[in-house]
């Protein structure tokens, strides 16, 4: 649905795609997956980073060796680190192959300044940055040759169209694939903007990926099947997205069947998997 809709890349257990509740036996054998199947037709970018830089080069050595084409690496989270232990940690990852950092202090509790990517940027293989602390560190980067792509969908498109970010790695793009890529590719639009931004706003009422996942069930896209700590939206938050996708109109969503509201026993939920 990504491919058909012009999405460049998919990134493989990301936040997102709750890396963080998976094993790397289950993290990796999803990236090589990807990568067999849809590789020659997307951008598989595996996220195989941690706070552990033991942990990062063995999941990264193993990504790499199933075929992704780029890796997402955070920095040191929860334990964090010294400004000089943050670059040398990037430097240990950044050899094996093309690699975009993603810096999101909401979740890893600390920032990654602009002078750590200013000298990471030496590296050949510094694709480009993630980054969600907004315009003005956008700006801070593409100004100076560094590749941006917007973490944060409610900012993208002043993001791309105003302050220079190559796109944007999207939660939103989950469901409404063809509007990012308009949003992001077909110039400056601030009405499709406005129109996404309830959509965007809804997903992020609690931390993502529980919107996300919540929709995704709702379309008939995948199973009501909630990994714990993960819980599905209440009801009166599930009746909104039936509302929002009438708005926007269905066609533009991911799925085939029509959006349901579900009930509250129709998702599972999980702690042992």
């Amino acid at each position: 649905m990504q491919i058909g809709d012009g999405v460049e890349g998919v990134i493989v257990g990301g936040t997102t795609g709750e890396g963080q509740l998976m094993s790397w036996d289950e993290h990796i054998m999803l990236i090589g997956h990807t990568v067999n199947c849809f590789g020659s037709s997307i951008k598989v970018i595996g996220n195989t980073g941690s706070n552990s830089t033991r942990e990062a080069i063995h999941a990264t050595e193993q990504g790499f060796a199933v075929g992704m084409h780029a890796a997402l690496h955070i920095n040191p989270y929860y334990g964090k680190t010294s400004v000089e232990g943050m670059v040398s940690h990037f430097e240990h990852v950044l050899p094996m192959g093309p690699t975009i950092i993603y810096n999101v202090p909401s979740r890893t509790g600390q920032d990654i300044p602009p002078g750590v990517i200013h000298t990471l940027a030496q590296s050949p293989n510094l694709a480009g940055v993630k980054e969600c602390v907004g315009h003005a560190r956008v700006v801070q980067y593409t100004e100076n040759g560094v590749v941006v792509w917007s973490g944060n969908d409610d900012e993208c498109h002043d993001s791309r169209w105003d302050h220079g970010a190559t796109g944007v790695i999207s939660v939103a793009s989950n469901l409404v694939p063809g509007l990012m890529h308009l949003l992001m590719f077909g110039g400056k639009n601030p009405s499709l903007n406005s129109k996404l931004l309830p959509l965007i706003d809804w997903l992020f009422k609690e931390p993502n990926p529980i919107g996300l996942n919540t929709a995704l069930a709702q379309l008939g896209v995948v199973r009501p099947v909630f990994r714990l700590p993960y819980v599905p939206l209440p009801r009166p938050k599930r009746v909104e997205f039936v509302n929002l996708v009438k708005e926007i109109g269905r066609e533009h969503f991911v799925g085939e069947k029509d959006v349901q509201v579900l009930d509250d026993d129709e998702f599972i939920l999980i702690g042992r998997y």
